[in-house]
């Protein structure tokens, strides 16, 4: 009998779904144990106790901010993660091929349809899917304040689902003035000082539900796509993201610079205050200097779409033979 540990963020934009009783129908076989967690302390003592006991599965229904916690007792075991889509963007369960059909995504875990997945460390913080410094961040930093504050906005994002941040993205670019910062960018790859409105540290290629902005980036090749903007021109930047978004990548702007890497650092030479780095949608603690690492095969996730991707070449081999 399989031990399931379940977490269900209450609070993701999906919420008012029976995620439990789904859940106990799909997987009436397995120990399933359902962790109270109000708090991000509660939540890292029940996984510290999920590590322990070496359980088969977490089930996370949430959003990337859920997954970004929840990483970080996990990185490094076993212990598969599977996740349900209960955020906004949900960019690590779309890579993964997960939707909201219980029933059918946990057939994942019945099959043991795992593999091991590269993670990214940003000063001691794993990350699974993308971030960066610069605007990106900003708008990070201002749709988890309004959910925080204002209960009435998780309707509108619910509503709204991945778009919420194409337009936070819209109204910041149109703005009288985007910030430039003063970066030194130091890896084997690439070394120099330079300005940048933003720079995007990539682990998958789409960030935001649809803004593929690193396309060959790749989760087990062992290395971390590093984006960065350098347009000094508004008009310039907001033509190259938007060129993006729409799924044209702008791949002879001089002003956009992509390199893929095992390390790198970043420092911030200028400006008063330090910088907050975003990552699966959370936003860090502001600092100065970023060491980032990629730590190749350091997370076990179960994956419907690579089962679905061996279904279907299982289904080849027997008509070919």
């Amino acid at each position: 009998m399989q031990n399931i540990s379940v977490y269900l963020n209450h609070r993701a934009s999906n919420g008012s779904q029976d995620w439990q009783g789904m859940i106990n129908n799909a997987l009436f076989r397995s120990q399933i144990s359902y962790p109270v967690s109000e708090t991000l302390d509660e939540l890292y003592h029940n996984l510290d106790l999920d590590v322990k006991a070496n359980v088969d599965a977490i089930l996370s229904i949430g959003g990337d901010g859920t997954v970004h916690s929840i990483i970080q007792k996990l990185a490094g075991t076993d212990i598969g993660l599977l996740v349900v889509p209960g955020g906004t963007a949900n960019d690590f369960a779309q890579m993964m091929g997960c939707s909201s059909n219980i029933k059918k995504i946990t057939q994942t875990i019945r099959v043991n349809a795992r593999k091991k997945i590269d993670l990214i460390n940003i000063n001691g913080t794993f990350m699974a899917t993308n971030g960066g410094l610069g605007f990106a961040s900003e708008i990070a930093r201002d749709i988890n304040e309004l959910r925080k504050n204002y209960p009435q906005f998780k309707g509108l994002m619910k509503f709204s689902g991945k778009n919420i941040y194409s337009f936070f993205a819209a109204k910041k670019m149109l703005a009288r003035e985007i910030a430039s910062y003063k970066f030194k960018v130091d890896s084997f790859e690439f070394s120099e000082v330079l300005y940048a409105p933003l720079i995007l540290v990539n682990n998958q290629p789409v960030l935001g539900g649809s803004f593929e902005v690193a396309p060959f980036t790749n989760h087990q090749d062992g290395k971390m796509n590093v984006t960065i903007f350098k347009h000094e021109n508004r008009l310039e930047l907001i033509n190259c993201i938007l060129k993006i978004m729409n799924g044209a990548y702008p791949k002879d702007d001089k002003n956009l610079f992509s390199f893929e890497t095992e390390q790198v650092k970043i420092s911030l030479l200028d400006g008063a205050e330090n910088l907050a780095f975003f990552g699966d949608g959370e936003v860090f603690k502001p600092e100065r200097e970023w060491n980032i690492r990629c730590h190749p095969n350091f997370l076990s996730v179960f994956s419907p779409k690579d089962q679905i991707d061996l279904n279907n070449f299982s289904g080849q081999i027997v008509t070919l033979s």
